[in-house]
């Protein structure tokens, strides 16, 4: 015998009926067709995604292999995999399969430029799974998964750059889900690509497998579905197979027993010829005889021919799978050296397995037909001595483990924990949030756990994993239960606090499951910092926000909770440096605020963190909604939009970046309907337990007054008076809806309701203390308020405005102002304030109000020249981000990873924007970008 991961090499040749059953493809010029321009797109840069969709025998496998032997004829590298049912449970898989080789077989040069950049962020899935690094809890599920996606996408990307490359995927329909989920990342990105994918998959049921249904019916990839053999293309094998030409009967009798099936048809022929029927009409009566229990029959006989060996080595085949190593399944047959190359030989020609270094069924159903004769005791044998085989040899963990899985339990320690590092390693890696299948038994260590850390560790996977279930007060829970359980003082209570107080931000239910612990917590001493102390401090600056106190306070505990080591990660159910810059931006520390978004932004970019940018790109869209960069606002919120497509999570992006969307929009005169069209296009929705998306009623109740509708507007506005503070609903400086709602009711003619609406807004803005904020309540009730009073309520809104970041609100007032002034006949007193309010507006990008603060100047006589909207204002959101980026940073392939998307979308955007702004050199950029800013 040879010793483990010893690679035989012998040669196994196929007899000539073999080679004539390989030989034979009829009836499938365009399925061949179909799979030629699947390669000629990659070979073009014109990267397309083709599903060979059938049932099993249909043909599919045999499309991949010609698709393989015609790419090489094209220059086209193929990299391969099959996945298969006994490795289904263990992510990345079909993955692995696909890159380790390549990567494995290169050289270290090649290597590297191959993982390098956006790639380098796959490497923990191909080489094992990542070690756990930071502390509890662990990273966001959006983020850890989607880095990984981005990073395989990147991979082959990189690869494709020096040839072009077709990945190839047998069996998809037991692909493993997160391989399922990085194949359909890539297939909407190969536009522009030296890159192509073809997959082949029986029909899915997206109950069962659901990311590899959503690849099959993306409308990215092109789905292919082969027919059943005709009459005609039987009869040419019969002749082919049987050397006699067939009598018509019994064509007909084969065609009603396979019902065209190449693969059945081919077994059915084979065993003919092995008993010598003659294809004549008398035979016809017998075909159906021929193989009752449908093709296991056919595939049992042909191995009985066979030597004892080749039995032996078949039915450890069908315990081990595909892709086992020859030296392994011979140690599991038992064969020594001098029996295996003749048993190898003796199946290969039969027809039952493929010949290679790895070794696989020549088809699945051949595999199933000998497992499915194994007795139990003899399963049981098989899997154990694999799993002891590939333990030996150094295999895999998740590969041993699924033989492990398929012995019967016995109390082996080595196996269990085998099983354990299985299990971790397919959580690290599987991105497993939300799944039903994880919540019970972490339920079970929560609840009768003994070790401290394994509680507080299955308590904060399980809150996170409820909360993208939509499940957050459920989540909180557990970690207050987990906590009670814990003797005071043990280190693991703090990790659970801490996760307790970032839930407490997500949803109505879970702040109230968390409100007594934060009720408890005290301002830590200014010299403390730790992580507890850091998200304490956050945690405290947003209820200053919320329970409407003190905007300087809440400043002050915001910065110092950065200061003290603020997570900048975000972590299932927690945000907290987003909550220390919400808190920054809610009380006017706009530009603190920012600086705080534009030095988070980089580092999660680096690392594939998808849905921390997202965030952290609404907020900024936030912040520059706030200070009147209009432009900037709805290029980061459109960014977000564009990004949360791919993400869990994704509900807390949504409802904030398209709240910017709509309010900027309206600002730069998009029309209502084309913003209604944005929310609903977008998938965001009202949730009344989810705290952020208050925004998004605000928004709507906004974008329904401009359409006219107050009614409706007031209704959505007052819903904003919701029964918990963290909503927002308390602190104009949050949701400023009283001012909104005040001048519908005004427009409908109920004037006392409207001024008392506003006064209350006043009130609450100046007890809070943010200039923003208490400006837009003195415009509003300026404006509902008596004639007699608008001038002055104006000039003092327009004081305290002044000096704050907030241009575009200051712009407001001062057209209102300038309004009020030309009303009464003041025309020199209105002359100053709205040219001033163009001015601003221009700058702010504001179409709406710049339009209006021009038709209030030439009602008293003044036509200031026209502002042309070209240059980097007639840039759209997605294309000024790129044009940003590209008068800072390198190439196209630097900017689509920095903004996760592909280079033909940098390069289109690139394109339009430099015809509009009429350059033709990325080295006038700055300037061009330069003026626009002054």
């Amino acid at each position: 015998m040879r010793g483990p991961g010893v690679r035989l090499t012998i040669d196994w040749r196929m007899d000539q009926s073999a080679l004539a059953r390989r030989a034979a493809l009829l009836e499938r010029e365009h399925e061949l067709e179909r799979v030629r321009a699947a390669l000629r797109s990659a070979g073009q840069r014109a990267g397309g995604a083709l599903v060979i969709e059938g049932a099993a025998g249909i043909g599919k496998s045999r499309l991949l292999e010609e698709a393989r032997l015609r790419a090489s004829d094209l220059g086209v590298r193929v990299l391969v995999a099959r996945a298969t049912e006994l490795e289904q449970g263990f992510p990345f898989g079909v993955v692995r399969q696909l890159f380790e080789r390549p990567l494995l077989e290169a050289e270290a040069g090649e290597r590297d430029r191959w993982l390098a950049g956006a790639a380098a962020l796959a490497a923990d899935v191909l080489t094992g799974a990542p070690t756990a690094s930071a502390p509890a809890p662990g990273p966001a599920a959006g983020d850890s998964g989607y880095a990984w996606l981005h990073g395989l996408y990147w991979l082959a990307s990189n690869l494709a750059v020096d040839s072009p490359v077709v990945l190839v995927v047998d069996d998809l329909q037991w692909c493993d889900a997160p391989s399922a989920r990085a194949l359909a990342f890539i297939a909407r990105r190969l536009e522009g690509q030296s890159l192509a994918l073809i997959l082949a998959t029986r029909p899915l049921d997206p109950a069962l497998t659901p990311a590899a249904a959503a690849l099959v019916a993306d409308p990215a990839a092109e789905l292919l579905r082969p027919s059943p053999l005709t009459h005609a293309a039987i009869g040419a094998l019969v002749a082919a197979r049987l050397s006699a030409a067939p009598d018509d009967r019994f064509v007909r009798a084969c065609l009603e027993v396979t019902g065209g099936n190449p693969f059945l048809v081919g077994e059915l022929l084979d065993e003919a010829a092995a008993r010598g029927v003659a294809p004549t009409a008398a035979a016809a009566a017998d075909v159906g005889a021929i193989v009752p229990r449908g093709v296991a029959n056919a595939v049992l006989l042909r191995l009985a021919r066979l030597v004892p060996a080749a039995a032996a080595l078949a039915r450890a085949l069908s315990a081990i799978g595909d892709g086992a190593q020859v030296a392994d399944a011979a140690r599991l047959a038992g064969l020594a050296a001098s029996d295996l190359e003749a048993a190898m030989g003796a199946l290969v020609s039969a027809g039952i397995v493929e010949p290679g270094g790895t070794v696989g069924f020549t088809h699945p159903i051949l595999r199933t037909a000998i497992y499915g004769e194994l007795s139990p005791a003899e399963r049981q044998r098989l899997h154990h001595a694999a799993a002891a085989i590939l333990r030996e040899r150094g295999a895999p963990v998740g590969q041993v483990a699924a033989q492990a899985m398929r012995t019967e339990p016995a109390g082996d320690h080595g196996a269990v924990a085998l099983l354990r590092d299985a299990a971790r390693d397919a959580l690290t890696l599987g991105d497993a949030a939300g799944a039903p299948e994880a919540i019970a038994p972490l339920s079970e260590i929560v609840e009768r756990g003994e070790d401290a850390d394994a509680i507080a560790a299955a308590a904060i996977e399980l809150s996170g994993m409820l909360f993208y279930a939509g499940r957050a007060a459920e989540g909180a829970a557990i970690l207050r239960r987990a906590q009670e359980q814990l003797p005071p003082g043990d280190p693991a209570r703090q990790q659970l606090e801490i996760a307790l107080l970032g839930i407490s931000y997500t949803s109505a239910s879970a702040r109230r499951e968390g409100d007594a612990a934060i009720a408890a917590r005290r301002e830590p001493d200014g010299l403390e910092r730790g992580v507890l102390q850091a998200t304490t401090l956050a945690t405290l600056a947003m209820d200053e926000v919320m329970y409407l106190r003190s905007a300087s306070k809440a400043i002050d505990l915001a910065a110092r909770a950065l200061a003290a080591g603020l997570p900048l990660e975000l972590y299932r159910g927690e945000n907290w440096a987003i909550l220390a810059l919400a808190a920054l931006a809610a009380a006017d520390g706009l530009d603190a605020a920012l600086r705080g978004t534009d030095e988070m932004l980089p580092p999660a970019r680096a690392r594939g963190a998808a849905l921390t940018v997202a965030i952290i790109l609404a907020l900024r869209a936030i912040i520059a909604l706030r200070r009147g960069d209009l432009a900037a606002a709805e290029a980061d919120a459109q960014a977000a939009i564009e990004l949360a497509a791919d993400l869990l999570g994704r509900e807390a992006v949504l409802v904030l970046a398209v709240s910017v969307a709509v309010l900027a929009g309206l600002e730069r005169d998009e029309t209502p309907d084309s913003l209604r069209r944005l929310i609903d296009r977008s998938g965001a929705w009202y949730d009344t337990d989810f705290l952020p998306s208050s925004q998004l009623r605000y928004a709507s109740g906004v974008l329904r007054a401009a359409a006219g509708n107050h009614e409706a507007a007031i209704e959505e506005l007052r819903g904003c008076a919701l029964d918990h503070p963290a909503f927002g609903g308390e602190n104009p400086a949050v949701l400023p809806w009283r001012s909104a709602a005040a001048l519908s009711l005004a427009e409908l003619g109920h004037h006392g309701e409207a001024r008392s609406l506003a006064a209350d807004e006043v009130r609450r803005a100046r007890s809070f203390g943010a200039p923003p904020a208490i400006g837009i309540a003195l415009r509003a009730h300026a404006l509902v308020g008596p004639p007699a009073e608008r001038l002055k309520r104006l000039a003092e809104a327009r004081a305290v405005l002044a000096p704050s970041p907030a241009r575009l609100e200051h712009a407001r007032v001062l057209v209102d102002l300038g309004a009020t002034f030309r009303a009464a006949g003041q025309r020199s007193a209105a002359r100053e304030p709205l040219l001033e309010a163009l001015r601003l507006a221009a700058r702010c990008g504001a179409r709406t109000l710049e339009r209006r603060a021009r038709a209030e100047l030439a009602a008293i006589g003044v036509r200031p020249r026209r502002t042309e909207h070209t240059g980097a204002d007639s840039l759209t959101p997605s294309e000024r981000r790129v044009v940003e980026l590209a008068a800072i940073s390198g190439t196209n392939r630097e900017i689509a990873k920095t903004l996760f998307v592909t280079e033909k979308t940098v390069e289109t955007h690139l394109g339009r924007s430099f015809r509009k702004l009429d350059i033709s050199s990325r080295r006038q950029l700055p300037d061009v970008l330069a003026h626009a800013a002054g």
